[in-house]
């Protein structure tokens, strides 16, 4: 079964010391919290990380490259440590640590996790876990940033976040869907144009053919257009040429037409004569659920 969905980007951050497989496990985490949960909260979310995303790039540095490619167009991060803090960055402690500030002072939601499992203290780098004890120690303040010792417990927090993030967001996501899904405005959209017509008639001489001109108002739009009104004038006051006449029925003061379907036309005889304007402005307006409208074309006859 179908279901309308926003699509939220998660930016998976973390430095280089944490296992693929933990990075394996939160995706498969994604995928069950989008089969489970993704139709109640209209939500669909996709896992982004450097390393399968990120496109080979020249010219900047790399954490710059990576802002542009991936971290700007991210809605949730999610930001793993282990025992290190990773490579300073121009502006930041580290590719993570720029991260999680980039996104967090554009509003964004952000999710800290700490890998607590077992590791060879013998491949632990002291300066960088010391640094990483420092910066969490910093954030700490404004921050909840929660430990994970197994697959289940790291997937347990991803369930958690998701919900967190998606349900903060949710009446951001509610108007989305529902522009998304609402029917298009139906509005008139009334546009003049010029068409003639040859007339073929016999004579004393023999057969004459002759051109009658017409002005026509088309009703493009997806509703009716109400008390609608045209008016003609010269386009350029440069023109000598005396102003376009057009033949109509209505009283003076009264629409030309009270009402013109969606799609639908109406044919107004020009009389044209010697000395005409060879081009007229024609101004219409009318009424629909907007209010009153207006357009305005320049016509030639040719």
């Amino acid at each position: 079964m179908t279901y309308s969905a926003v699509v939220r980007r998660l930016l998976i951050s973390c430095p280089g010391d944490v296992p693929l497989d933990d990075l394996a496990t939160i995706q498969k985490a994604i995928n069950r919290w989008n089969g489970i949960y993704g139709e109640q909260f209209g939500a669909v979310v996709i896992p982004i990380s450097w390393g399968t995303h990120a496109a080979a790039e020249f010219g900047r540095p790399p954490q710059a490259l990576l802002n542009d490619q991936l971290v700007d167009g991210c809605d949730i991060c999610l930001a793993l440590f282990a025992n290190r803090l990773g490579t300073p960055t121009a502006t930041a402690e580290s590719g993570t640590a720029e991260e999680i500030e980039r996104l967090s002072s554009s509003g964004k939601y952000v999710g800290i996790l700490r890998s607590r499992r077992l590791v060879d203290p013998s491949t632990i780098d002291h300066t960088q876990a010391k640094r990483l004890d420092d910066y969490l120690g910093q954030i700490s303040r404004n921050s909840l940033v929660l430990d994970y010792a197994d697959d289940a417990q790291l997937s347990q927090h991803v369930d958690t976040m998701l919900v967190a993030a998606i349900s903060r967001d949710q009446g951001r996501t509610a108007g989305m869907l529902q522009t998304a899904t609402a029917a298009p405005e139906r509005v008139a959209e009334v546009w003049p144009r010029v068409t003639s017509a040859e007339r073929t008639r016999s004579t004393q001489r023999g057969l004459q053919v002759s051109k009658n001109w017409y002005l026509v108002l088309h009703n493009t739009g997806s509703a009716p257009a109400r008390n609608v009104y045209f008016e003609l004038e010269k386009a350029r006051s440069s023109d000598s040429g005396s102003d376009w006449t057009v033949h109509s029925d209505a009283p003076t003061g009264e629409p030309q037409i009270e009402i013109l379907a969606p799609n639908g036309e109406l044919k107004f005889p020009l009389l044209t004569h010697m000395g005409m304007a060879g081009e007229a402005r024609c101004t219409v307006s009318w009424d629909d659920d907007r209010g009153r409208q207006s357009n305005i074309a320049s016509l030639r006859l040719s």
